[in-house]
């Protein structure tokens, strides 16, 4: 044994230092940590395109079974969502036979349908009651309110991907969408589920000229559109590591 061990320490001591091998194996273990970083953020990064992409589907095949039951839209009832009722009687009515639930929280404001998130920029926001909300039979939790003046008649979506669980933020698991029931400026938004922001160009969704722009320095209510303008991925440019805020 003690032959062994010299002859160990003679090969040793012919190769690396100890202080070598320990700095070696510290840059081993910070590009191992880099890069499983890198291979986390993609794989999460992918499992939210790949769960916006599946509800996206089933938001809007809702709708396409409803105007095939309902007529065409353009005959919908639209009901004032800023009342706190509205909007549920407009999801009653259109997409609930068409939807698979787990938990319809109407209105409610209370226990597990309170609904806090964060934006982009860290700020607080709170859904109010003028807000229906419900979760599908996946976890996913939407949020609906309908909106119509004498030009324009609309459903806004918050969906969250993965439901209630964390992060619960705009750009990450959080993102807006529209319905338009009826638009006199641009008819061809009408019986189209779209992306909050989808008309603008790429440039723009990600300057920091808009409110709404998907930019950590605003809300990220666009992000949704860059995703989908990026042909269903996220990309370079994408504030993805900038939307870490948990809510608690």
């Amino acid at each position: 044994m003690k032959k062994l061990m010299n002859k160990f320490f003679k090969n040793y001591k012919k190769g690396n230092t100890l202080s070598e091998t320990l700095i070696a194996l510290a840059i081993v273990g910070v590009v191992f940590t880099i890069s499983m970083g890198t291979i986390v953020a993609d794989h999460n990064k992918n499992q939210t395109v790949i769960r916006l992409k599946r509800i996206y589907s089933i938001v809007s095949q809702s709708f396409e079974r409803s105007t095939a039951q309902n007529g065409t839209i353009a005959n919908w009832d639209l009901f004032d969502g800023r009342t706190e009722h509205g909007s549920y009687a407009f999801f009653e009515q259109y997409l609930k036979p068409f939807l698979t639930l787990s938990r319809d929280c109407k209105n409610s404001t209370e226990g597990s349908c309170a609904y806090t998130f964060k934006e982009l920029d860290a700020t607080e926001k709170e859904l109010n009651s003028t807000w229906t909300r419900f979760f599908l039979n996946d976890g996913t939790f939407i949020a609906l309110q309908s909106y119509s003046d004498e030009n324009y008649k609309v459903i806004y979506f918050y969906i969250d991907t993965n439901g209630k669980k964390r992060l619960n933020v705009v750009a990450r698991d959080i993102f807006l969408f529209e319905y338009w029931i009826e638009n006199a400026e641009h008819p061809e938004y009408v019986g189209k589920l779209l992306p909050f922001g989808h008309e603008y160009t790429r440039a723009e969704l990600i300057s920091a000229s808009n409110p709404n722009n998907c930019n950590n320095t605003k809300n990220g209510n666009y992000c949704g559109a860059l995703i989908i303008k990026d042909n269903w991925q996220i990309i370079s440019g994408y504030p993805w590591a900038q939307a870490r805020y948990v809510v608690q």
